[in-house]
This record gives C-alpha cells, sequence and structure tokens, in this order.
C-alpha cells in the first residue's frame, strides 16, 4: 500500500495505491473542521511511509549562470541565490544542473525551484508532526511531469505539456530538447469561460512568456500536448487550432491513464495519475522539505532494516541449527557403522587369530630371551677385573705414589646416580631386557702414608686421586666420603713423631685412611 498526500493550494487529497489500482481517495477542504478531520485520519489509519505531492501557483523557476563547481559549491550558491529573494523558502527549494556553456569558461546553466510561500504548507504539516506521521519527502508535481514527458515520446524541440489536476488551474510545463525548462499556473474560472477559451489564452500568454524570456524564438515552431478529459476535448479543440508556428496534440486522461497501466477509478483530472507517478518514484528523496520532518521515516526504515536483519538473522540461525543437526545425525550414522565394523573385525580377529596366542606368547618370551642374551654379550666386557684394571691406570699416577688401596667393593647398577650407603648393593638386580645402560659403582678405601710425607704432600696426594678419577672419561660421578687430611676449621690435624715402624704403619691406617664413592661407564669393546 502506498500514502500520497496532494495538495494544490487549496484542498488536501489523499491517495491511496495498492499497485497499480487507485484503491482509495479522500479531500480535506482548509480550515479547522478539515484539517482535524486530515488529524482524525491519521490517527486512525496505519503510519505507512508517505509523500507529498504539491502544485501550487507560489512554486517559481529560475534560471542562473554559475560556475562550474562540485555539488558542495554549487549547493552554497542556490543557498546564497535563496536566501537573497527567498529568505523563507531555504528548506523549500530545488536545483539542477541543465547544461554548460560551450563558449567562455563553459559556466553550468543551473535551474532552481522555490515555494515562494511556504507558509501555505504549515496548516497540514502541523497534524503530521502531531500524529508523527512517517513523510520520506516533498515532490513537486512540474518536475514530475518529465515522467509524463518520456512516456508521451515527444520528439519536439519545444514542447508545452499542458495538464488539468484540479477543476480550478492548468499547470503548463515548458520542455525543451527534452528537457524541463520551467512551469506555470494559471487559474481557471469555468463560470466565466469554457476549459477551451482559458486553455488557448493561458497557452498564448506562455508563449509569450517564453519569447520575452528568450527560450524561444519568435519563429520557432512550438508542439503543445494537451491532456483533458473526453468531454472537454471538443470543446478545446473548438479554441485551438493549429498555425504554422503552433502544433497543437490532444490526449484524452483515459489514454495516458492506459501508458501507465494504472487504473484511477474513472478520475476526471490528472491529479490522480501524477499521485501515481510520485508513487512509482523509486528512491524516496523528495525535492523540498527540512530533514526534521522526514525523522519518523528515518525511524520507521530503521526499525524496518532492523526487523529485515533479525528476520535473516533468524533464518540463517534456523539454517546452520538444521544443518548441524543433519551433520550430527550424518555423524552418528557413520559412528555407529564404525562400532559395527569393529565388531566384525574384532569376530574375525577371534576366529582367525585367536589359536595363534599361545604361539605369539612363546615368540614373546623367545624374543626377551634373545634380547636378554645380547644384553649379555653385550655388557660382559663389564667386570670386576676390567674394573681394577681401570683403577690401576688411574692411580698409577707419580704424585700418588705414597697412597695404597686396602678395599674395593663394587656393584653394577642401572641408575644414573649413586646409590645410597643404606641400600644393599647386593639386592639391585640388573634386568639386561631394559635399554637403561649398565653402570658399575665401587667404594675404595684406602689410606696415606703420613708418617713418610709432610701435610702440604698429603693433601696433595688426596687431591690428585680425586682429580685423576674426574679426568677420567669413564667417570660420571664422585663422592668423596673421607680424606685422611681434612683442612676445614673444625677438624684438628695431628701429627706422630718418634714413632717405630709398626706403629707408624698402625697410625697410617688409621689416620691416613680416605674412602671414594665412584660411578663409572663400563668399558667399550
Amino acid at each position: 500500500m502506498k500514502r500520497i498526500f496532494y495538495f494544490s493550494g487549496y484542498r488536501l487529497t489523499v491517495f491511496q495505491w495498492h499497485k497499480e489500482k487507485l484503491v482509495a481517495r479522500y479531500a480535506f477542504n482548509p480550515g479547522e473542521q478539515g484539517v482535524e478531520k486530515f488529524k482524525a485520519y491519521l490517527l486512525a489509519t496505519d503510519n505507512i511511509p508517505t509523500r507529498i505531492l504539491v502544485d501550487l501557483i507560489e512554486e517559481d523557476f529560475k534560471k542562473e549562470t554559475v560556475p562550474h563547481v562540485g555539488h558542495a559549491d554549487r549547493k552554497s550558491i542556490v543557498s546564497r541565490l535563496v536566501e537573497r529573494h527567498y529568505r523563507k523558502s531555504k528548506d523549500y527549494t530545488y536545483s539542477t544542473v541543465l547544461d554548460r556553456q560551450s563558449h567562455g569558461r563553459k559556466d553550468d546553466i543551473l535551474l532552481y525551484s522555490v515555494l515562494s510561500n511556504p507558509d501555505i504548507l504549515e496548516q497540514w504539516l502541523e497534524p503530521i508532526r502531531e500524529t508523527q506521521t512517517a513523510i520520506s519527502g516533498i515532490w513537486s508535481l512540474p518536475h514530475l511531469s518529465y515522467r509524463l514527458f518520456n512516456r508521451l515520446d515527444i520528439k519536439s524541440s519545444n514542447a508545452i505539456l499542458v495538464s488539468q489536476q484540479v477543476p480550478s488551474n492548468i499547470r503548463q510545463s515548458f520542455f525543451k530538447d527534452g528537457q524541463f525548462q520551467t512551469s506555470r499556473s494559471a487559474v481557471v474560472n469555468l463560470d466565466e469561460a469554457s476549459i477551451g477559451e482559458y486553455i488557448a489564452t493561458e497557452v498564448d500568454q506562455t508563449i509569450r512568456f517564453l519569447s520575452n524570456q528568450r527560450q524561444v524564438g519568435f519563429d520557432e515552431k512550438i508542439d503543445i500536448f494537451i491532456l483533458c478529459r473526453s468531454s472537454d476535448l471538443r470543446d478545446i479543440k473548438e479554441h485551438c487550432s493549429s498555425t504554422n508556428l503552433f502544433n497543437y496534440h490532444f490526449n484524452t486522461i483515459e489514454s495516458v491513464n492506459s501508458l501507465f497501466s494504472c487504473d484511477t477509478n474513472n478520475a476526471d483530472y490528472c491529479s490522480d495519475m501524477y499521485s501515481y507517478i510520485c508513487a512509482c518514484e523509486k528512491l524516496p528523496v523528495g525535492h523540498y522539505g527540512n530533514r526534521s520532518l522526514f525523522s519518523y521515516f528515518y525511524q520507521h526504515q530503521a526499525s524496518n532494516a532492523l526487523y529485515a536483519l533479525s528476520a535473516l538473522l533468524l533464518i540463517f540461525s534456523f539454517i546452520f541449527s538444521f544443518s548441524l543437526f543433519s551433520q550430527i545425525r550424518n555423524l552418528a550414522t557413520e559412528t555407529e557403522s564404525l562400532q559395527q565394523k569393529t565388531q566384525q573385525i574384532n569376530i574375525q580377529y577371534t576366529d582367525r587369530l585367536s589359536h595363534l596366542e599361545k604361539k605369539l606368547l612363546e615368540t614373546k618370551m623367545m624374543k626377551s630371551s634373545v634380547l636378554f642374551s645380547e644384553r649379555v654379550e653385550s655388557t660382559k666386557i663389564i667386570s670386576p677385573q676390567n674394573f681394577m684394571v681401570d683403577v690401576s691406570k688411574i692411580l698409577m699416577h707419580p704424585d700418588i705414589d705414597n697412597a695404597k688401596i686396602t678395599s674395593i667393593k663394587w656393584h653394577l647398577t642401572q641408575s644414573s646416580k649413586p646409590p645410597s650407603t643404606s641400600v644393599n648393593l647386593k639386592s639391585q638386580l640388573i634386568d639386561y631386557a631394559n635399554k637403561q645402560s649398565i653402570q658399575q659403582f665401587a667404594n675404595i678405601n684406602g689410606y696415606i702414608r703420613l708418617s713418610q710425607s709432610s701435610l702440604r704432600k698429603s693433601v696433595q696426594t688426596s687431591n690428585a686421586i680425586t682429580s685423576a678419577f674426574k679426568k677420567n672419561k669413564q667417570t660420571i660421578l664422585i663422592d668423596v666420603n673421607k680424606v685422611p687430611v681434612d683442612v676445614r676449621p673444625q677438624s684438628s690435624i695431628e701429627v706422630e713423631t718418634g714413632l717405630s715402624n709398626n706403629n707408624r704403619s698402625s697410625i697410617d691406617q688409621t689416620k691416613g685412611r680416605f674412602e671414594l664413592s665412584v660411578l663409572m661407564q663400563g668399558r667399550h669393546q
């Protein structure tokens, strides 16, 4: 449903269109009673977006030559022109560039129109504001006449389009080379003369006006296209005869309506057809009006956009949910199928391989035995004898000539750390099937002949023993559990003198004793 408020300067008419058919027409006369009825109508009907169509005598059209500038600068020029002549009409002006000069600095030929008395609209705009009616714009009927001009397929260089929207007015719009130039509205009083006489007189005055404005030459041919009721056609033809310079064309309202394929419900005048042309404008951007008048329309559009967006989100979420549900069902079906296949494979395995399990176990034991034998073979070189040989080589240092080894406790281990002294080393078993490396651990006990060396040399001997083990590549860790000479502050140092050889040997074995814990790698083959 589309709704058009048509205002002719006196009466406001509401046209309601459903597609190409006029479904309702309401007229409201000026005055307090008519305005109240109009307000009651707005409150009683749905607040659908509405367009205002004006056809006023107070609409002036002017041409100006302005510099060729951008849109913003041209808008400022038009504002200054309007401010100079029409101070009240800054919100009711519209401009368009008709052409550009071909000589000089090539200025733009600008056509701008102004509602010289916008207050005439105020009595109808007030109830529109009070009821918060969504107005999308205010359209000018003369500016929309180019739609009718194009539909009539007029090829004339100079053409005047004459139409009667209401009984009391005649509208004449002038087109030059297919472009709208200007328009005049004249009052008609059918009590004084017939419609044919008025049209002939007004067309003659319009042509004189255009000649004085130098928009047409005095010898140029002009085509006049008259739109009228079928009942007025005979009278108009009697008073409007073609000449060498004037060529009249007559079209009935019914024939023009058929060009637009619209049903105006037997309209008598052209206002119905123009309201349909206004309703068919695709962009909801009119010619006149302040943006504040259209605020409720913008809110309505935003509300519709949010509603459409929410609907799209709902549809998308539904489709997405349905897709996920379908995927879940497919996955559940695939899972069930895989479970069935797994059960079948297990059954087949049980049937075909169950009798081989005993042989597989025997094979596993054989494999373990083979690995064990290989590990034993690879580690047979790790032995006490080899360890003793390695220790002897380490202790063959010249600085260790006064040291003597008394005992060595040797064991194998798979730990990377020396075992605790509280652990029984013999209780540790070696797992030859384990890939962890086998190492050798030993506690080395001995003594330094303190009686045959000085205190400094005894300290050097102790350090030399420790250093010799550390330098060996096979040594992983070495811990010094006890040394014969402890140089720490809390220790005491005693040196015996004047003793016999037997006493000296006893002292060396007791006071010169040292103890080492060594973790070493096995000798490589």
